[in-house]
């Protein structure tokens, strides 16, 4: 009965450790079709079938202390890697860059520092801007008004990706802005 009960224990730790052998195999083997599904769904301004992919791109990007570039490794079937991508990417922290205005609308930008020193950033988009009359006579001033006012976009992302660069399948994606605490993103033809 105890050897019995040794072949058993012998037997299950061995389907144990490869389950947990096949378990990593296969968490690897997800991650590399994510990053795969990240090139792809870039260059595809991630449509709404890539939510998992932006989801995963997000959290790399946004780790903490040191961030990840967008995505990491991506397997061919022959288990090469793909190397056939150009990723530009950056960090937008503050500025005027970090505030996104729709088409048509210019950005109207100002920072502010207090004697702490912190300091306050402030952006809104509008269409025009006039200077009206504000008073009468020698008490009259100008001031500028801003018209069709609107909220400014925030941004802290930017990412664009060539895929198979310097062949005549070369693909550019447009210019993503990225905000990854709210889900925000717009593209921007480069």
């Amino acid at each position: 009965m105890t050897k019995l009960k040794t072949v058993l224990r012998s037997s299950l730790f061995t389907l144990a450790a490869a389950g947990v052998g096949l378990s990593a195999q296969t968490d690897k083997a997800h991650a590399y079709d994510m990053d795969c599904k990240v090139i792809l769904c870039i260059a595809g301004g991630f449509p709404a079938s890539c939510s998992d992919a932006y989801a995963y791109m997000i959290k790399r990007i946004t780790r903490f202390p040191s961030p990840l570039p967008p995505f990491g490794f991506c397997a061919m079937s022959d288990g090469s890697e793909y190397k056939a991508h150009d990723v530009n990417y950056s960090f937008v922290h503050q500025g005027p860059e970090s505030f996104e205005c729709p088409e048509g609308k210019k950005l109207n930008y100002r920072r502010e520092e207090s004697d702490s020193g912190n300091v306050s950033e402030y952006g809104f988009c509008y269409s025009h801007s006039t200077w009206e009359r504000d008073g009468w006579g020698s008490d009259s001033n100008y001031r500028l008004v801003f018209h069709n006012r609107s909220a400014a976009k925030r941004i802290n992302f930017k990412l664009n990706i060539v895929i198979e660069p310097g062949t005549n399948y070369e693909y550019r994606s447009p210019l993503f802005h990225i905000n990854y605490h709210t889900g925000y993103v717009s593209q921007r033809p480069l």
